[in-house]
């Protein structure tokens, strides 16, 4: 949460902004921009390399189901509008769930479960998002990393 009270702090109130919400007459709520969280997945194998960017999974053939409607990822290759640590991983969308399932089927090489377990977050405005804070692969739950503010990584080892 203290994250959030940090964007508020950026807006720009200085010049007296109305407000649009008549839960806080200070903030104008066509103004905040809210940072939502991300979520990313990285293969990897024993000694550490990752699949996709040794060619040993190729993207373009990872399938995804989940529990809920419209389960989707973005592959994030490498790119320089992008942070490094996240080159070749997959950025799942969040679904507005406290818990939900991924399934990802891998180049027919292998199929991995993942259970996510997310805090609902209310914030000003009637804004409402979901933050991931548990992970569980094969029922181990595996380190969520936060990677930097409100980007999360999975580290899948197969």
């Amino acid at each position: 949460m203290k994250k959030l009270i940090f964007l508020i702090c950026m807006i720009p109130i200085l010049n007296g902004c109305s407000s649009t919400n008549d839960d806080n007459d200070e903030i104008d709520c066509a103004l905040i921009d809210i940072a939502i969280p991300s979520l990313y997945v990285k293969i990897i194998d024993s000694t550490n390399a990752n699949l996709i960017e040794n060619g040993t999974i190729y993207p373009d053939k990872i399938e995804v189901d989940g529990n809920f409607q419209n389960p989707s990822f973005r592959f994030i290759p490498e790119s320089v509008s992008v942070d490094p640590e996240f080159f070749n991983t997959l950025n799942l969308f969040i679904p507005n769930a406290t818990n939900f399932q991924y399934t990802l089927h891998l180049d027919d090489l292998e199929t991995i479960v993942i259970d996510f377990t997310a805090e609902r977050i209310s914030f000003i405005c009637d804004v409402t998002y979901y933050e991931p804070s548990k992970a569980i692969i094969n029922n181990l739950e595996v380190e969520l990393i936060e990677v930097k503010p409100l980007r999360y990584m999975v580290v899948v080892k197969i």
